[in-house]
C-alpha cells in the first residue's frame, strides 16, 4: 500500500485520513504532543516500511543525491559522481521506462549536482516547464581547473528535445544561470523563475529571480535579480544534503539547517532590501543583502537534517546523521520518528509524489525508493 498523503495519519498512526479530526470518547485520553525528540508518538521502526526500489546500481546509478517530480509525473534524479541526470517515465508501475541524460556542458552546468527544484504546472515560460539544478562545487571543471567559485543555481527545461538534447552554442542546453553561490547544496522554486537556494560558501539563503530565460545555451545575465539574506544564517556540512522547500499551500519556505541541526521557516513575502553587493564576474541587474526576513525554527537538536517534503499538512525531514526520517506538524509538534534502517549518511533526498507517495534516495547502497506501508 503506498505512502499517500491522504493515508498519511495512518502512517501517522493517528486517523485514517487528514481530514478526519473527530474527538475522543470522554473515557479515551487525548494524546499529549511530544515534548522531546526521543517522546514521539507512534515510532516506527525499520520493518514497518517496504522500500520499493526505482532505480537501483544495476541502472548505472552510484551517487543519487536529489530527486523531483515534473508536473508529467516523471522523477527526476540528480547523479552526482558523473553530472548525469536519471529521467524515469511512469516510475513504480509496470510501464516504467529508465533513461540518463548527461549534458554536453554538464562539467560545468551540472557540476557536482546537489539540488534538483522543479516548477509546478503554473510555472511554465517559452520553453515549456522547467526546472533549477545546483551544485555543490567551486567550478573546477570536474577537477580539470583550479576553482574559481562561478557557481550557482541554472535553469532548464523538462522538455526531452530541450533537456541534454540541444547544444546550440557550445553551453549545452541549459536555460539560464546565475553565479553568486558556490556549493550550493539545497534549491526550491517560488514561483515563475524564482528559486531559492542554500549557499554553502557563504553560508546563507539566497533568492534568485532570473527574470527573462536568456535562451537555449546562451549567457546573457544581466537581468538576474538576487537577493542574499542577512540573517538567519545557515551552517553548510560537507558532502551532506541542505535542501529547502516551499509549502505551496501556505507559501512558507523550510530549511534544513544540516550543520545547526534544525529545521527552519522564513515568510518569503516579508523583508526589504539592504546594501549593495558586489557580483562575482557577472553583470547583475540586483544584487543587494535582504534585511529583516520573519523566520522561526520549527525543530532543533536534529542530527544533520538534510532531506525535506512537504505535504498533506506535515513537514517530512531526512536526517543525513542517523537515518530516520521524522514527521513534524506545522507547529513543531514531532508526530513520528522512523527509523528508515539505512544508516547515518544514507538519506539525501526524499519527495512527495504526485500520488502523496514518499520517496527517497539512498546514497550509500545507491538507489531510488518508493515507500510502501508493510500489510
Amino acid at each position: 500500500m503506498s505512502l499517500a498523503v491522504c493515508r498519511t495519519l495512518a502512517f501517522l498512526a493517528l486517523a485514517a485520513c487528514a481530514g478526519d479530526k473527530s474527538t475522543p470518547a470522554e473515557d479515551e485520553p487525548t494524546p499529549e504532543a511530544p515534548t522531546a525528540l526521543g517522546e514521539a508518538r507512534g515510532a516506527l521502526p525499520p520493518e514497518a516500511l517496504t522500500w520499493t526500489p526505482i532505480l537501483t546500481e544495476a541502472d548505472a546509478l552510484s551517487d543519487p543525491r536529489d530527486l523531483g517530480f515534473d508536473p508529467e509525473g516523471r522523477l527526476w534524479v540528480a547523479n552526482r559522481e558523473d553530472d548525469r541526470t536519471f529521467i524515469v517515465t511512469a516510475p513504480g508501475t509496470p510501464e516504467q521506462k529508465n533513461e540518463r541524460r548527461r549534458d554536453a556542458a554538464a562539467m560545468h552546468f551540472m557540476e557536482e549536482v546537489s539540488a534538483l527544484a522543479f516548477e509546478g504546472p503554473e510555472g511554465a515560460g517559452p520553453f515549456g516547464n522547467e526546472f533549477g539544478s545546483c551544485g555543490e562545487s567551486e567550478n573546477t571543471y570536474n577537477d580539470r581547473h583550479d576553482p574559481n567559485m562561478f557557481m550557482g543555481p541554472v535553469l532548464w527545461a523538462t522538455d526531452l528535445e530541450i533537456f541534454a538534447a540541444q547544444d546550440p552554442f557550445g553551453l549545452g542546453s541549459h536555460l539560464d544561470m546565475l553565479h553568486q553561490s558556490p556549493n550550493c547544496v539545497g534549491m526550491a522554486w517560488e514561483r515563475d523563475n524564482i528559486y531559492w537556494v542554500f549557499d554553502g560558501k557563504d553560508n546563507t539563503i539566497v533568492r534568485y529571480d532570473f527574470a527573462e530565460d536568456h535562451g537555449i545555451g546562451q549567457d546573457d545575465h544581466s537581468n538576474g535579480i538576487v537577493h542574499r539574506l542577512s540573517e538567519p544564517t545557515v551552517t553548510r556540512v560537507v558532502d551532506a544534503p541542505g535542501h529547502l522547500m516551499i509549502d505551496r499551500a501556505t507559501g512558507l519556505l523550510y530549511v534544513a539547517d544540516t550543520g545547526g541541526g534544525r529545521v527552519l521557516v522564513l515568510d518569503p513575502s516579508t523583508g526589504a532590501a539592504g546594501r549593495n553587493l558586489r557580483a562575482t564576474n557577472e553583470p547583475l541587474d540586483e544584487f543587494v543583502e535582504w534585511d529583516g526576513v520573519e523566520w522561526w525554527e520549527l525543530a532543533t537538536g536534529l542530527d544533520h537534517p538534510g532531506g525535506l517534503a512537504v505535504g498533506g499538512g506535515f513537514i517530512y525531514v531526512a536526517e543525513w546523521g542517523t537515518g530516520h526520517i521524522k514527521v513534524f506538524e506545522p507547529g513543531g509538534a514531532l508526530v513520528q520518528d522512523y527509523d528508515s534502517g539505512r544508516g547515518p549518511g544514507a538519506l539525501y533526498g526524499i519527495e512527495l509524489g504526485p500520488n502523496g507517495d514518499l520517496w527517497a534516495t539512498d546514497n550509500l547502497t545507491p538507489g531510488v525508493y518508493r515507500l510502501d506501508l508493510t500489510p
